[in-house]
């Protein structure tokens, strides 16, 4: 049996109710938690969002801490996840501009649509938004961070916290996938 480290200390004090030591917990973690967090949200802001949210868990939840996993794993992870919701929020607000930048167009060539040209380009719209959409998380968050918002892929690699080779592997398969599911979309050759 080996003796408890200061860390294994400072939790058994935290989880029996020691604020003082839950407090030099967070002092002890806070800096690499916060540069975990700004390697994965890439914005201090969305950062020091996550990393709260973190301490706000842990505190709320040290006396359940079970230990599976290490303590600094476990902070890791609330504030991976975190940064994905964040990020995934802030994909929903620009997809929503980009929508509207899709659908806009100057007066000049609104008025060469007809009233089919508009519904059909409204239609695909909605195809191609419920194509991602219905794509696996992980493919759908390249596809949006690659395609959507423009990033290079050592960029998207390092958002997600994921190997430029394993990036291009979820891209490649995400854009196969949609590829299958709008291929009805694409425009057909007539013979003239």
């Amino acid at each position: 049996m080996h003796a408890p480290s200061e860390h294994e200390q400072l939790l058994a004090a935290a989880q029996a109710g020691d604020r003082e030591a839950l407090d030099r917990i967070v002092r002890m973690y806070h800096e690499r938690v916060y540069r975990f967090g700004l390697r994965v949200c890439r914005d201090t802001v969305d950062t020091e969002d996550a990393v709260q949210e973190a301490f706000v868990a842990l505190s709320r939840s040290v006396t359940r801490f079970r230990g599976d996993a290490s303590l600094a794993t476990w902070l890791f992870s609330v504030v991976r996840n975190a940064c994905y919701r964040l990020l995934r929020r802030a994909l929903g607000r620009r997809r929503s501009l980009a929508q509207a930048e899709l659908l806009a167009v100057d007066d000049h060539a609104q008025a060469e649509l007809t009233a089919e040209d508009a519904f059909n380009r409204a239609r695909i719209l909605r195809e191609v938004q419920s194509a991602i959409a219905d794509l696996e998380p992980s493919y759908r968050e390249v596809v949006l961070l690659r395609d959507l918002e423009g990033l290079s892929g050592p960029e998207v690699a390092a958002r997600l916290g994921i190997s430029l080779e394993s990036m291009k592997a979820r891209l490649h398969r995400a854009r196969s996938i949609l590829r299958v599911r709008l291929v009805h979309l694409a425009p057909t050759e007539t013979a003239d």
